[in-house]
């Protein structure tokens, strides 16, 4: 038996993706939650493994599209293995075995969040009712 396909990383993905980390290449991490870790604490999930079985933290963008709405950049912190391989230990409420994870060099973390960031997809109707694409009719005045 062949284990599923998985699907390529959509268009909105890659366009915030070049936003963020112009350099860095989007990629699909197994979710394997460990024990003792808490959703939506990554970084502190992270540290605690590391220091449990060695290995490093990975920084970077938990990347996810709303279908026809948005894509989404989350700050978010993944486990390098020490023999190779990156993990996201943090438990996941909506249960996916897989995120899509951008590495990103440049950026530390100080211990505060950073802010999401967000890219409008132009195929999305305006949420007023307009008809409108978003960007045309809302999107500008949101700028």
């Amino acid at each position: 038996m062949t284990a599923p396909a998985v699907p390529p990383i959509s268009k909105g993905i890659l366009k915030l993706a070049r936003q963020i980390a112009p350099t860095a290449v989007p990629q699909y991490v197994a979710v394997e939650p460990a024990e003792d870790c808490l959703p939506e604490r990554s970084f502190a999930n992270v540290t605690a493994i590391v220091r449990r079985c060695g290995g490093a933290m990975s920084l970077g963008w938990r990347l996810r599209e709303q279908p026809r709405a948005f894509v989404e950049g989350v700050f978010h912190s993944v486990w390098h293995r020490p023999e190779g391989g990156l993990i996201d230990v943090t438990p996941r409420a909506d249960q996916q075995t897989r995120i899509v994870f951008l590495p990103d060099a440049r950026i530390e973390w100080d211990g505060e969040p950073a802010e999401p960031r967000r890219l409008m997809l132009h195929e999305q109707p305006c949420y007023c009712g307009s008809g409108m694409p978003f960007n045309i009719c809302h999107g500008l005045a949101e700028a």
